[in-house]
């Protein structure tokens, strides 16, 4: 096999959660001629080495760095080695970063700007690599858009010189969002949706619920469903017929919450609790 037939590039968009575009690529012999991009560039390298000329310098960076850039700010690419680089790349609009930026430090005037371009952040560069598999592969908007403020939020204060604002307490906000997402178990909720609600920001209600209830809301929705799980199954339910009732994506996913939060799977809990009968959720 030719080195350029090893390259490629897979993009999607998250566009259900937030202005974003992603992309999965690894060049070996392809060289990108000076460009710009309207997004900011927010690319984590897991294999090889990428060069790259930016403000008038040249850079180079690998596995487990980050190489972030401005919108509208010229630059190139090219491989750093032999083998050529991968890395996982986000595309978030400026309009997005400028809304995240305001709501982390409460100032209108608050304009997000990377003043470096590679960032030596290996725990971040792992996030980000953990949340672009997510955003791939998962339909479940709340656990989506809960991780990519969180990432992004991260990518801002760490890097970008946006400062969190002191928190405001809002205890009713916070039940409201919680009687909401018990009473909608089942439902692929986002977390716009339950802000809206609120009249909270994203960033804001995913903090101020972790902060009221030990949990963001994401967790605590899937504590929930593993907890109304063990009702059904105690009284006889078929684990496939929970999973649906509850909002899991399929039985494997009911079973590896279960695992996690109880360390059995549902039929040992069964058989554990002695749940001979087995019912679907109609004859419940």
């Amino acid at each position: 096999m030719s080195h350029s037939a090893a390259e490629y590039a897979r993009f999607f968009r998250a566009d259900d959660i937030a202005p974003l575009e992603c992309l999965d690529a690894r060049y070996v012999e392809h060289v990108f001629a000076p460009h710009f991009h309207e997004e900011y560039v927010v690319n984590t390298l897991i294999q090889g080495s990428q060069r790259y000329h930016y403000h008038g310098s040249a850079h180079q960076a690998g596995r487990g760095q980050l190489i972030v850039i401005n919108p509208g700010e010229v630059h190139t690419g090219e491989a750093g080695e032999e083998n050529g680089w991968a890395y996982r790349g986000f595309y978030p609009s400026a309009a997005f970063m400028r809304r995240l930026a305001q709501e982390i430090s409460g100032r209108a005037d608050a304009v997000p700007y990377f003043r470096a371009t590679v960032l030596h952040d290996a725990d971040l560069a792992e996030r980000l690599n953990q949340l672009h598999l997510l955003l791939s592969a998962s339909q479940d908007r709340l656990q989506r858009e809960s991780a990519l403020y969180t990432v992004f939020s991260t990518v801002l204060r760490r890097h970008m010189s946006v400062a969190s604002q002191p928190l405001a307490s809002h205890p009713v906000a916070v039940e409201r969002v919680r009687a909401l997402l018990a009473d909608r178990l089942a439902d692929n909720l986002s977390l716009q949706q339950l802000a809206d609600a609120v009249e909270l920001s994203p960033y804001h209600l995913n903090r101020l619920f972790r902060q009221h209830l030990g949990l963001p809301p994401v967790a605590w929705r899937n504590q929930l469903r593993v907890a109304r799980a063990r009702t059904l199954l105690g009284r006889g339910w078929r684990p496939s017929d929970a999973a649906a009732e509850l909002g899991f994506a399929d039985q494997a996913h009911l079973t590896r919450a279960f695992r996690h939060a109880l360390g059995v799977t549902p039929a040992a809990y069964q058989r554990a609790v002695g749940a001979r009968s087995f019912k679907t959720g109609d004859d419940a």
